[in-house]
């Protein structure tokens, strides 16, 4: 825990004493409890009480009107921020994901009935009472994931549950209790009640964790990805499991975050070692919901590989081709290609030439006198007064091609250097079709 998980700790204890200096019983709740056993931070703080919101909107003066239908607002306080919500049963889940009733109830242990994981299920007491209904803290001990309750009801409530004890298992180290499996496997066709929104939040969550590569064997193991709303593409379904060990070995930079390879390069590193062509990545980002520029970076870094492993050149031809493969992709896709290279404990399957170019790779890219047309001395219109032309796609197409000129060291970039070249290109063209 770093001194802002414990600032946050403590100024939730705060808010505690405050509902029950006004006589409501109040605890924190859920992750935020196990992970202080667990000596962990950084996740929310939640907090749980027997005063209904209008009440706790009467006693803290900055407080937001969140999910007042199910009993919850936002506290504002000391500069963190709480979800407050009122002790609860639930009831009805037509939906497989958000309860059709809920009702509030006067014991937090009530409340802690109605929750996912043991684990999860246990609250904590401004004056340091811990209450564990479920044994939630010696499963912690065993190293168990283990259902509150029947783990078939509890799955069946809310179909996302099972991506979250999958993550859960994965991030902690945990076996998942062999009754809660089956009932995660009773129920896994309910996933596809689930928004494609939320599957991708848990799946980037899984990839961004602390073991990627299990969390993926489990996932392909309980045949989840194969049951999503919207289908993500059948090679990486049919490959999970056994492109997991890939993630397994690779070098994650977890002990050194400026060193940490981010989730974008580990889903990237995942499709290529799922061999997934570039259009099937953007289908799999599309369907996850994920922002458009964060797919097209992912697309660009496998449809970069994919152009490297189909590489039969070597020596120089090997860097003229890399070179126009950063020219074609952008520099960001090269740095992120190899990246995921120095980070694999063994090569993506490459050509013996392209695995040749890719050690001598970033050498050559620091080598470029420029990567974009931007970087060039001189301007398209400048090119056009200088043949006295009308500005077309002509204007494009030259620039690129004294671009590659110049990142290959044949030309300076210089606009004297620059305009030369252009003009001898030209003169040749127009000779050309006479």
């Amino acid at each position: 825990m770093n001194d802002n998980d414990r600032a946050a700790w403590e100024a939730g204890l705060d808010v505690l004493r405050r509902l029950e200096e006004a006589g409501h019983p109040a605890y924190l709740v859920g992750g935020c409890v196990r992970d202080k056993l667990l000596g962990r931070g950084g996740g929310d703080v939640d907090i749980a009480t027997a005063a209904e919101p209008e009440t706790v909107m009467e006693i803290f003066p900055d407080v937001l009107p969140t999910g007042l239908k199910h009993g919850t607002v936002t506290v504002r306080e000391a500069g963190f921020i709480f979800e407050v919500t009122t002790f609860r049963q639930e009831a009805g889940y037509s939906d497989s994901r958000h309860p059709d009733a809920v009702a509030f109830v006067r014991d937090v242990r009530e409340d802690l009935a109605r929750r996912d994981f043991t684990v999860n299920a246990m609250a904590f007491g401004s004056d340091a009472e811990l209450v564990d209904p479920f044994g939630g803290r010696d499963d912690m001990k065993a190293r168990l994931l283990r259902a509150v309750g029947d783990a078939a009801e509890r799955f069946g409530e809310d179909a996302l549950r099972m991506l979250r004890g999958i993550r859960f298992a994965a991030e902690l180290g945990y076996r998942i209790e062999d009754a809660t499996w089956r009932g995660l496997l009773a129920q896994r066709d309910k996933l596809r009640h689930v928004a494609m929104e939320r599957v991708g939040v848990e799946l980037n969550k899984m990839i961004a964790g602390s073991n990627p590569a299990r969390a993926l064997a489990l996932l392909a193991e309980s045949g989840l990805a194969d049951r999503t709303a919207e289908p993500l593409p059948e090679r990486l379904r049919d490959t999970l499991g056994t492109a997991a060990p890939l993630l397994d070995g690779m070098r994650l930079g977890l002990g050194a975050p400026a060193e940490a390879l981010e989730p974008d390069l580990r889903w990237a590193a995942l499709l290529l070692a799922c061999g997934v062509t570039p259009a099937e990545a953007r289908d799999a980002m599309r369907a996850l919901r994920y922002a458009s520029r964060r797919a097209g970076r992912i697309e660009a870094v496998v449809r970069l590989y994919e152009q490297l492993a189909e590489s039969k050149r070597a020596g120089e031809e090997a860097k003229v081709a890399w070179i126009r493969t950063v020219l074609d992709r952008g520099r960001e896709a090269a740095r992120d290609a190899l990246r995921i290279a120095a980070a694999l404990p063994h090569p993506l399957p490459l050509t013996e030439d392209a695995e040749t170019a890719l050690r001598l790779a970033s050498k050559w890219m620091r080598e470029m006198p420029a990567g974009t047309v931007k970087e060039l001395a001189v301007k398209g219109d400048e090119l056009a007064r200088a043949v006295e032309a009308a500005p077309g796609p002509w204007v494009a197409r030259h620039l690129r091609l004294l671009l590659e000129e110049v990142a290959l060291g044949r030309t300076n970039n210089d606009k004297e250097a620059l305009l030369a070249a252009f003009e001898d290109c030209w003169r040749k063209e127009r000779e050309a079709t006479l």
